[in-house]
């Protein structure tokens, strides 16, 4: 069903912001471990409460060190497991909570709902049955049980829970949606559509519910008891947004797609309803209208919205977002860039368009907006490296150095490993620009420190060793280490080749060259010097014709390459 007629299946009870500190505890005999665990527990506490994430995870999971056993220092720690995403250490360690103290409302609780959410539904059902044998005031829990059974498609069982629940309760709306929800899932059409009417004869005032009615009705197709709603409600209600919508997905019932069309262009037009309520309804729009138009029509009525109201955020972003989503990425740029001018904190902003334009390979536009996005605060390793790759594809080494060193030395801190070892590693590219080699492999050997399992450094480090007569055993080392990482890369097997070239081991060489050919693409960037390469191996091995027809695929790719036609010209190798 559409949106008003939907089963109430809430996740379970959020706990995440509760704390056990009624819970049991349990500790070794020695008070000082006792008095060591409390201070470390209630410290925990009040960091976490105090927002500092980090100090806290460390002052619980010290407390849990001493005494292994503190029921309550673990299941403050399990929520923080849950909250990095760690879902298995969380669920063991509130299992043995929840097993521990079998009446604690919380450890219970939050032991189901863990489970639950990992699609443990048996566990989940049996954990909730036990919670509620111990506190069969907590209403909430024959809701969550209700959920439970709604997954496992036993609805008779989720509806007795409806009925447990309003003895505690009584009856209200949203619990008639949830019922209504399990008899259409067990094909009860009849008491669905009962309960509905029965809903809006009991709230006869309250338009929400006529049009969640409406909604019931268009569900089971029932055309001819949906108008008669409708008008009602429009007729006392001319500029609720929600009529527009329903008006909307009456006519596409009827098959009658301009008429749908026309009741949002009302809607966007209509001066008394509210940018924000405009936008979330194009939000259901869009979801509607998908199955039967293009998303430029989705986009055009974005548009519209962004036209009407220029200098409302939310719908600017939404329209940027839905652009880059359809890749309209020169038109995202554009919103995006007025978004910018118009936001307060825009950096981040303006380092999305940066990553765009690189994308779209405009690096002039990239570096600009890489520069404001740095100049309104957004002051990351990211941002810096983002900006000076662009700098260095633009040839502007100094500008590209400057941030490089900036961003090592004042932004990326002692964390930052993997960022600083690409930081040192660009360093390392531009050096080998200027032809200054030394340089070049300091910052290589630099940004191995950091990350001694970086490719692209370890490969660029081996090929400039070979071309430059350095350490080839060195070379090898490291080249072989890339294929190990990364086997598929014809990069990185075209550079061990090079070397194993280099070394006078042509046969070999070979080997890996042809590897490398037979998974090269005919537009792949740089593969005039695969064929180049090849080309050499093969005039080494004896085979003048083969070598020959490699340079020349060679020279078709880099013509301009003078050194290639001398190697064609007197058939044999040129060293460089």
């Amino acid at each position: 069903m559409n949106r008003l007629l939907y089963i109430f299946l809430p996740l379970l009870l959020v706990w995440g912001t509760l704390t056990a500190l009624g819970g049991n505890k349990t500790y070794d005999n020695d008070e000082s471990t006792m008095a060591l665990y409390e201070y470390f527990y209630m410290e925990g506490e009040k960091q976490n409460f105090l927002g500092n994430f980090d100090a806290a995870f460390a002052l619980m999971s010290e407390a849990t060190r001493i005494n292994p056993n503190g029921l309550a220092a673990q299941f403050s720690l399990a929520k923080m497991y849950l909250m990095i995403n760690d879902i298995d250490t969380a669920t063991i360690m509130l299992k043995y909570v929840a097993d521990s103290d079998t009446t604690n409302f919380w450890y219970n609780i939050g032991y189901a709902n863990t489970v639950a959410h990992t699609q443990q539904f048996d566990e989940a059902e049996r954990i909730l049955l036990r919670t509620i044998r111990n506190h069969r005031n907590h209403p909430e829990l024959y809701n969550s049980l209700a959920s439970v059974y709604g997954h496992k498609q036993e609805y008779r069982k989720a509806l007795a829970c409806y009925d447990s629940l309003e003895i505690y309760m009584g009856n209200s709306p949203e619990l008639v949606g949830n019922r209504i929800g399990m008899y259409d899932l067990l094909g009860d059409t009849a008491t669905a559509i009962a309960m509905a009417e029965e809903l809006v004869e009991n709230n006869a005032d309250n338009i929400y519910y006529t049009l969640y009615l409406s909604d019931v009705y268009r569900h089971y197709r029932y055309k001819e008891k949906m108008l008669p709603l409708l008008q009602k409600v429009k007729n006392s209600n001319p500029h609720e947004p929600l009529v527009y919508e329903q008006f909307a997905l009456y006519h596409l019932l009827m098959g009658d797609t301009v008429a749908f069309y026309n009741e949002y262009d009302e809607l966007l037009l209509n001066e008394n309803i509210a940018c924000e309520i405009k936008h979330n309804m194009l939000k259901s729009f869009a979801d509607e209208a998908t199955p039967f138009t293009s998303d430029s029509v989705i986009i055009d009525y974005y548009r519209k919205l962004v036209e009407l109201y220029p200098y409302e955020h939310i719908p600017r972003e939404s329209y940027a977002l839905l652009l880059l989503y359809t890749q309209r990425l020169d038109e995202a740029c554009e919103q995006l860039r007025v978004l910018a001018e118009q936001t307060e904190n825009s950096g981040l902003v303006w380092e999305q368009i940066m990553g765009i334009y690189i994308e779209l390979d405009k690096y002039p536009e990239a570096i600009d907006a890489g520069i404001h996005a740095i100049e309104s605060g957004q002051r990351t390793c990211g941002t810096y490296l983002l900006l000076s790759n662009s700098l260095i594809l633009e040839e502007q080494y100094d500008r590209a150095e400057d941030y490089l060193r900036t961003a090592i030395d004042s932004v990326c801190t002692v964390t930052n490993t993997q960022e600083k070892s690409i930081m040192y590693g660009m360093l390392g590219d531009i050096y080998a620009q200027k032809e200054m080699l030394a340089e070049c492999y300091q910052y290589y050997d630099s940004a191995l420190v950091y990350n001694a399992n970086n490719t692209m450094v370890l490969n660029n480090y081996a090929y400039f060793l070979a071309c430059n007569d350095g350490d080839l055993l060195k070379a090898e080392t490291m080249s072989s280490k890339t294929l190990n990482l990364e086997p598929d890369n014809i990069t990185f097997i075209d550079t061990y080749a090079w070397i194993l070239f280099k070394m006078n081991s042509y046969s070999l060489a070979r080997i890996y060259m042809e590897r490398a050919i037979a998974n090269l693409s005919a537009d792949a960037e740089g593969s005039a010097e695969f064929y180049e390469h090849y080309g050499d191996i093969l005039i080494m091995l004896g085979e003048k014709s083969a070598a020959v027809e490699q340079w020349n695929k060679a020279l078709e790719k880099s013509p301009d390459r003078e050194v290639l036609k001398k190697k064609i010209e007197q058939e044999q190798y040129i060293a460089e």
